[in-house]
């Protein structure tokens, strides 16, 4: 969803939340093993798609925060809507949702260790999820329309506040789906942690 009117920071909040527990809850009770388990070597485990939302967000989040203190800084960005968001970082907001309509090449400095520490990589995507919530409710009352800022990881792009938290929330969205497809595949270990 992008947010196009104040009201809907609450719903992004909301989604945030619903997607901590999601991970959370696909993590609890699993193994080392099937966590850090791949169906090939051109796959990633659960702990690398999850690592891997640790890259980007990590990334996103900080560019966020830097765009939401300087509207608030400079003043004038005040707004409850309707926003309106740039359409190519709309378009692409929505190609990375779930669940995925093809394959995407991944930048290089995206790319998780494929031995991720599972605990590591949950613990950061959760403290990244809470940096997310924060830094919706600092913007809020900004228009999430006219304040922007650029991609971390391609320069000529450049998002709304309000299609950079859908950005984030949609890629979040892909890679739980994508980690219910790796423990869907033949061969994932299926024993619980035993303690």
């Amino acid at each position: 969803m992008i947010s196009l009117t104040v009201a809907d920071v609450d719903a992004l909040m909301s989604e945030v939340s619903r997607q901590s527990a999601e991970v959370e809850g696909l993590f609890d009770g699993l193994s080392e093993e099937a966590l850090l388990w791949r169906p090939d070597e051109t796959r990633w485990s659960i702990s690398g798609h999850v690592a891997h939302l640790g890259i980007v967000n990590g990334a996103y989040v900080s560019s966020v925060r830097t765009a939401v203190e300087s509207a608030r800084g400079r003043g004038g960005f005040e707004g409850d809507g309707p926003y309106r968001h740039p359409w190519i970082t709309t378009r692409f907001a929505a190609s990375l949702d779930a669940p995925p309509k093809r394959r995407l090449k991944t930048f290089r400095s995206m790319v998780p260790d494929p031995a991720a520490n599972p605990s590591e990589a949950l613990g950061t995507f959760t403290g990244l999820q809470h940096e997310l919530a924060d830094q919706m409710e600092a913007a809020r009352g900004l228009d999430l329309g006219r304040v922007r800022f650029g991609s971390p990881f391609m320069a000529l792009l450049r998002f709304s506040l309000g299609t950079g938290f859908a950005t984030l929330l949609a890629h979040n969205r892909r890679h739980i789906w994508l980690v219910r497809e790796t423990m869907a595949r033949p061969g994932f270990p299926d024993g619980r942690d035993p303690r």
